[in-house]
């Protein structure tokens, strides 16, 4: 092959230079060419400032803090995070086999290299047979309990029960706590009631709610049938404080103290779980409660073949009687039907946060976290 070139002149013709016009261009890389030099392909886009270089990222890159922050984080939002941008990942990539290993665990997942103790066994069989799952605990989905904070896996969680249930969470509050404003009444609420989307509960916090839920619309349904306003026998309820309470209990805004009497067995063991609490916990009277002495506090009762029983009596907080509209009395709308279309505040049975209202979505914006 014969090349010819042309001498004339200082710019002398080289058939392998680069045209003129492309010399500030950037060159694709080929790492299957050995001969091809890998400081040739830096280009001018190459040595733009990073905009993810920021204090965010830098802190991603500490080892401390970066395994601190994985015991938060769970695999799939450990995966989202390194997903934000590449900048992330690169920080992030580096320690992937010690932040696999400090992700968020479940509380019933056994420990690695631990020593597995009497109550610890007993812990996790009652765990399973709780929740009554054959698989070991997952990593890739925890979270805490709505309910009660508990950190669980997804096999761990109670089966969220079928959206035609929804409207059977509500329960009704008083006329104080719906005057209140909402951050005197929770805490959560910020974050408040998001069953519409998903529920996630433990198993112990998920277990009787649909029996809860029917035992409290068969109280609604008793006021109702049995109600003087309906020509029924007239017991009363709805009359004094006989009618429904506020579902908050003790923590109602207008709660008052009331009396109530308790069975207690001869051994100090009550049949009612609200005996159970201590004595500390309890509102009794000044210079009684911790005697063991008859009394008016106190009965002593001869049950069924001879079985001494205790009768106290104790003095307990609980809410005020909630509202009840005349179309529910009517018949004309369901119960609990203002609560269940959004538009009165009301406490959710299943995950005990607060559901806005009507007033409550024109108050503070849209609830947060939860579909429309």
């Amino acid at each position: 092959m014969v090349v010819v070139l042309e001498l004339d002149g200082d710019d002398a013709f080289d058939p392998y230079s680069r045209p003129k016009g492309l010399e500030h261009h950037s060159v694709t890389f080929h790492p299957e060419d050995p001969n091809h030099s890998e400081g040739a392909n830096i280009s001018a886009e190459a040595q733009r400032p990073n905009p993810n270089f920021n204090n965010v990222s830098k802190a991603l890159g500490c080892y401390p803090i970066v395994t601190q922050l994985a015991q938060y984080l769970d695999l799939n939002t450990l995966h989202a995070l390194s997903r934000t941008c590449r900048q992330f990942r690169a920080n992030l990539v580096q320690y992937r086999t010690r932040l696999v290993q400090q992700t968020l665990r479940c509380e019933n997942e056994p420990l690695p290299n631990a020593e597995t103790n009497t109550h610890q066994h007993y812990s996790d069989r009652r765990a399973a047979l709780i929740s009554d799952r054959a698989s070991p605990c997952a990593r890739d989905m925890v979270s805490d309990c709505r309910r009660c904070g508990r950190i669980i896996c997804r096999n761990c969680a109670h089966k969220p029960p079928s959206a035609s249930l929804l409207r059977m969470r509500h329960r009704r509050l008083c006329s104080k706590c719906l005057a209140t404003p909402l951050p005197q009444i929770s805490r959560h609420w910020q974050d408040p009631c998001a069953c519409t989307s998903s529920v996630y509960l433990c198993a112990p916090c998920g277990t009787g709610m649909n029996v809860a839920d029917t035992n409290y619309l068969r109280i609604w349904t008793w006021r109702t049938r049995y109600s003087t306003y309906l020509g029924g026998l007239g017991t009363g309820i709805g009359e004094g404080n006989e009618g429904v309470k506020c579902w908050r209990g003790e923590k109602c805004m207008a709660a008052q103290e009331v009396e109530v009497e308790i069975d207690r067995s001869e051994e100090g063991k009550a049949s009612d779980r609200e005996s159970s609490e201590s004595d500390t916990d309890q509102h009794w009277p000044e210079g009684e409660g911790k005697e063991e002495r008859a009394g008016y506090w106190q009965t002593e009762i001869e049950g069924i073949g001879g079985v001494v029983k205790k009768k106290i009596r104790k003095r307990v907080r609980v809410g005020k009687t909630v509202k009840e509209w005349e179309d529910e009395r009517d018949g004309k709308d369901d119960v609990l039907g203002r609560e269940s279309r959004g538009e009165g505040r009301s406490w959710c049975g299943w995950c005990g946060r607060v559901v806005w209202g009507k007033k409550d979505r024109q108050t503070y914006g849209e609830e947060p976290g939860v579909c429309p």
